[in-house]
């Protein structure tokens, strides 16, 4: 039983932890009288605290408990598989939802959860089944309208999409998210008139990035670049504006306005936000020393913290100060020994200097800190490399981890030739822009805006769903190996977490690089100049060459020669660029990449 002083004390705590404060929330629930602190609820919201405190080992045990004293209460489970699905187990989480809507079968919230779960996980049929259930229990509920909205879209269904998204903002017409959602979701639908008529006068920051965004993927790039400075003029702290605006015009071939967004708008009461939104701008451009001076001026404002190092180091990186950056990093490695992003700069630049011992070291720190981050592994596969150490093999063994296959053919098409010509029509529409991205690897081509596959286009939709099927296909032939960072996470199903297109022209390539925030990366060749793949490695994706930035010379571990309608799937920490080629005609490929579900 609880007592007076102890229902005070969870009451607290939960007003903490609704207000972000976990470190307040636990010291809160410390107070508890001893009985009190096994209560379910005690246990349950100390489990949040844990979480929200980053003690993730410590929270798991905390929501089972809370369970297990309590097993008919539907919303820890709903908390619990949430907080799985947070920790990228949604296997789990989906079960533990399953558990939930079983002992509490009318709770929606459960309901809606499983529903999205499921969509994320690409198993549409199951996510409408559950999203059916919730709602019965809740048809005008917002979100339940915004996940059928988005379910409509996901499975082609553009009139429910529609009808789904608009109800929503009918029930709801202050709602932002709600009518950005609309919006975006005719404009992915390429009805880009009914989505800016939508829009209306957009009286609001984040409604009006949405309108210019929506005119830069129409490719009316002189409405958007003023669409953009109208929100910069308007709301000069609003960062989503400035970012996009700052990426955008070095693709529209105006590289030296990039940051003038940003220089306008960081005045003496600018955010902190806007600060690391700066910061990341000046980093994707390149310009080392504007983004040393705003990392030094930041912290004159804020005070010292591991962002504004982390930027510092990186300008040091891009001026070539590979001495003074390695000493910073030992210091502000020792300063933040919590901070996995020093621990990764450390190995970059111990490695660069030759330092290999410490290389490894701090390399190895970083990984244990993020496991599922991917560039302490791809400097691990570096030095491993350098150190004739056998966990190279181990990590990344290239003829088998490097898996290639062609596409399997899209119901509805008669031949893989046919769709190749009908997907390639699609995607040379959606190259609107005419340089590179700053910020992306490649060098002479042009990248598509956004996320290739949030769309209701037959073929792009036709296309997603060969893709996993070809990649699942592919991974069948490979073990799971516990405590691999590839092969431990593998479960023979996958879903697509980014995808684009790139066309590189004549001469074009792409630099060696990797994908830190992904499992598993690609490429997919789409259409081939004449030049590539008859002979020579013109045009070829490369593994094992590293960042030429680290100055050393190895030759890459294997060579894939491109084929029209050939997949290659890879770790995404494994190192990969392309060759050059010399032709008039471009090279089409489509990239994603994907987790395991």
């Amino acid at each position: 039983m609880l007592n007076d002083r102890d229902r005070i004390l969870l009451q607290q705590a939960l007003t903490f932890l609704r207000a972000g404060q976990a470190a307040q929330a636990g010291g809160t629930l410390a107070q508890l009288s001893q009985p009190a602190q096994q209560h379910p609820d005690a246990l349950y919201l100390a489990a949040l605290a844990s979480e929200g405190l980053g003690r993730v080992a410590d929270a798991e045990p905390l929501f089972r408990a809370a369970i297990d004293r309590r097993p008919g209460h539907a919303g820890y489970r709903n908390s619990y598989a949430l907080f799985l699905s947070r920790q990228g187990r949604s296997g789990e989480a989906v079960a533990a939802l399953e558990q939930a809507v079983t002992v509490a079968p009318d709770h929606g919230e459960a309901w809606l959860n499983l529903a999205l779960l499921r969509h994320e996980r690409g198993e549409l049929d199951k996510a409408a089944a559950a999203l059916d259930r919730a709602r019965s229990l809740a048809p005008d509920s917002p979100r339940v309208l915004a996940a059928a909205g988005a379910l409509a879209q996901a499975q082609g269904d553009g009139p429910g999409a529609r009808a789904a998204l608009t109800r929503a903002v009918n029930q709801s017409p202050g709602d932002v998210g709600a009518l950005a959602r609309l919006a975006t979701a005719l404009g992915q639908q390429g009805d880009v008139d009914a989505a800016l008529a939508a829009l209306g006068t957009a009286e609001d920051a984040h409604l009006a990035t949405v309108r210019a965004d929506l005119l830069a993927d129409a490719g009316r790039m002189d409405e958007a670049v003023a669409a953009y400075r109208s929100v910069a003029a308007r709301w000069p702290h609003h960062a989503e504006a400035l970012t996009s605006l700052a990426f955008l015009l070095p693709q529209l071939g105006q590289p030296e306005a990039t940051l003038d967004g940003f220089r306008a708008a960081l005045s003496a009461d600018a955010p902190a936000s806007l600060w690391q939104a700066a910061l990341s701008a000046a980093r994707g451009s390149g310009d080392a020393g504007t983004l040393l001076a705003w990392a030094t001026e930041a912290e004159a404002r804020f005070g010292l913290a591991p962002e504004w190092r982390l930027a510092r180091l990186t300008a040091l990186r891009l001026e070539g100060r590979f001495d003074q950056a390695l000493a910073e990093a030992r210091s502000e490695q020792a300063r933040f020994p919590g901070e996995p992003g020093l621990a990764n700069h450390r190995a970059w630049l111990a490695l660069r200097q030759g330092e290999w011992d410490e290389a490894e070291t701090a390399a190895l720190a970083a990984s244990r800190m993020i496991p599922r981050e991917q560039t302490a592994w791809s400097l691990l596969s570096v030095i491993w490399r350098l150190k004739g150490d056998p966990r190279e093999t181990w990590l990344i063994d290239y003829d088998q981890l490097v898996r290639t296959a062609d596409l399997v053919v899209p119901f509805g098409w008669g031949s893989r030739a046919a769709f190749l010509a009908d997907l390639r029509a699609v995607l040379e529409q959606r190259h609107v822009t005419l340089k590179a991205p700053p910020e992306q690897t490649l060098r002479g081509g042009t990248q598509t805006r956004g996320e290739l596959f949030a769309t209701t286009d037959p073929v792009l939709i036709a296309f997603r769903e060969a893709l996993r099927q070809t990649v699942e296909e592919a991974l069948a032939g490979l073990s799971p190996d516990a405590g691999h960072p590839f092969l431990g996470r593998l479960t023979g199903r996958v879903r697509l977490v980014g995808s684009w297109s790139v066309r590189l022209q004549g001469q074009g390539f792409h630099v060696s690089h990797i994908h830190p925030q992904g499992w598993l990366s690609s490429a997919f060749y789409v259409a081939l100049p004449p030049e590539v793949g008859s002979g020579g490695e013109a045009g070829a994706l490369t593994f094992g060459t590293p960042d030429a930035n680290l100055g050393l010379d190895l030759a890459p571990r294997r060579v894939v020669i491109p084929q029209a309608g050939r997949l290659a799937i890879f770790p995404s920490y494994a190192w990969h660029g392309t060759v050059p080629f010399q032709s008039a005609s471009p090279r089409l490929t489509a990239a994603f990449d994907a987790l395991p579900i």
